[in-house]
C-alpha cells in the first residue's frame, strides 16, 4: 500500500507540473525510468484534461492566468511563432515554462490546436525523460559526496 501511495504522489506532482514531478520520484526512490512516466502520464492526464474540458472552463482559465502574463509575451512568442512554428512552441515551451503555460499560450495564439496538442504531449514526453535521466545521476552523485 505504501508503494501505491508513492505512485500516487509522483503522479498528482507530475500533474501540476514536470519540474515538480521528477524530483519527488526522485526524493521518493524511484527508479528513473518509473518517475519518468507516472510523471509523463500526470502531465498528459492534466494537459487533455484542461484541452478538452469545454469552453467555459478554457475561457475561464485564459482570463484567470492569460490575461496577466499573455499580452507581455505577445511580441516575444510571435517572434518564436515565425521561428519556430508550431512543433516549437509545443516542444520548446512546454520544457521552459511547462504545460499548462505553454498549453494556454498555445489556445490563444494559435488555431491549429489538434496539431499543438499533438507537440505538446510529445515535448511533456521527452522533456519527462529527459529531465529525470539527466537529474538522477547528479542526485547520486550529491549523495555520495555528503
Amino acid at each position: 500500500m505504501e508503494e501505491t501511495g508513492t505512485y500516487l504522489a509522483v503522479y498528482l506532482a507530475g500533474a501540476i507540473g514536470i519540474y515538480k514531478g521528477v524530483p519527488v520520484g526522485i526524493a521518493l526512490g524511484l527508479k528513473p525510468f518509473i518517475t519518468s512516466l507516472l510523471v509523463t502520464l500526470g502531465a498528459t492526464s492534466s494537459t487533455l484534461l484542461v484541452y478538452f474540458s469545454g469552453e467555459p472552463f478554457r475561457k475561464w482559465l485564459m482570463n484567470k492566468y492569460a490575461s496577466k502574463s499573455l499580452e507581455q509575451k505577445k511580441a516575444k512568442f510571435s517572434r518564436w511563432m515565425e521561428r519556430y512554428g508550431v512543433p516549437g512552441l509545443g516542444l520548446m515551451v512546454t520544457g521552459l515554462l511547462g504545460p499548462f503555460i505553454a498549453l494556454i499560450i498555445g489556445m490563444a495564439l494559435l488555431d491549429e490546436t489538434r496539431k499543438f496538442l499533438f507537440f505538446l504531449l510529445l515535448g511533456i514526453v521527452l522533456w519527462s525523460f529527459g529531465l529525470t535521466y539527466l537529474s538522477e545521476p547528479v542526485v547520486q552523485l550529491l549523495k555520495g559526496a555528503f
